[in-house]
């Protein structure tokens, strides 16, 4: 669409800004210095883009922490310009198909998966609540059909952080016995609540099908959020400083994991 711009999905009143290492501060939004995140997510959407159009448009992407509006796309002659929240580089595969199809011309279905994604993972971009305003029951139920969450827990507590993890964990809510399976375009594996000492992993991981080295990654993941907090630098809030990036490399089955992820996603988004 020649000359028109369209802006998506204004979620929340106030706004954040991030510097490179994903630190974020209350101030206006900036784009985010993340040169290498934004070409491999370039990379990605331009695959899509190129299989749908007969012509070779340029791709700009900015990366954004914009709380105000996650995404926005303006179309040129021969260029797509679009400005997207951080949250986009960790998209799976169906999102940037959505997303490709979007930047084209927007539609529906598209709309609708990029929609539930932001929503998803805009819950996990709130302030943490003050925890005196509530007391709630945690019920744990680490015990799965196929996954011993808390038995897993254990083993990587001892093995990768020397028994100094304290955190309840337990699987999320299942379906009830007459609700049927359904695709979804994305869901949240695993979650880490300050607040609670909670981690939740979804329960489609508790599968035979799954392996349990990959159950196994994501728990470490989680249990990483507890050990390097929420760390402000230079007056920002970092979610994944390079300290925790550099510690998920460690787990000894990083590489398989990530490959087996990239091999049956469509797979776990079925529940």
């Amino acid at each position: 669409m020649k000359g028109s711009s369209s802006v998506l999905f204004a979620f929340f009143d106030f706004r954040r800004r991030a510097s490179r290492n994903g630190c974020m501060s209350m101030s206006s939004p900036k784009p985010v210095a993340q040169p290498r995140a934004a070409e491999r997510l370039q990379r990605r959407l331009s695959q899509h883009i190129g299989a749908l159009s007969t012509e070779a448009p340029t791709l700009d992407i900015r990366l954004t922490n914009n709380r105000s509006t996650m995404l926005s796309v303006r179309r040129e002659p021969g260029r797509y310009r679009l400005r997207l929240h951080h949250m986009f580089v960790a998209a799976s595969p169906q999102v940037v198909a959505a997303l490709g199809r979007y930047v084209i011309h927007p539609e529906a279905e598209a709309s609708a998966t990029l929609d539930a994604f932001i929503a998803e993972r805009s819950a996990q971009l709130q302030p943490a609540r003050d925890a005196t305003r509530r007391v709630i029951r945690v019920i744990e139920r680490p015990s799965g059909q196929h996954h011993d969450l808390r038995a897993i827990f254990d083993e990587l507590n001892v093995g990768y952080f020397g028994g100094t993890i304290d955190a309840k964990i337990t699987w999320g809510r299942r379906k009830r016995g007459d609700e049927e399976l359904r695709p979804h375009k994305t869901l949240t594996m695993g979650s880490y609540s300050v607040e609670d000492r909670l981690i939740r992993i979804h329960p489609t991981l508790d599968r035979p099908d799954v392996p349990r080295y990959y159950v196994a990654w994501i728990v470490y993941h989680e249990m990483l959020h507890q050990k390097h907090g929420i760390p402000e630098l230079g007056g920002r809030r970092c979610y994944h400083p390079p300290s925790f990036l550099a510690e998920e490399r460690l787990f000894d089955e990083y590489e398989l994991a990530h490959r087996w992820e990239r091999q049956h996603q469509h797979r776990l988004l079925m529940y």
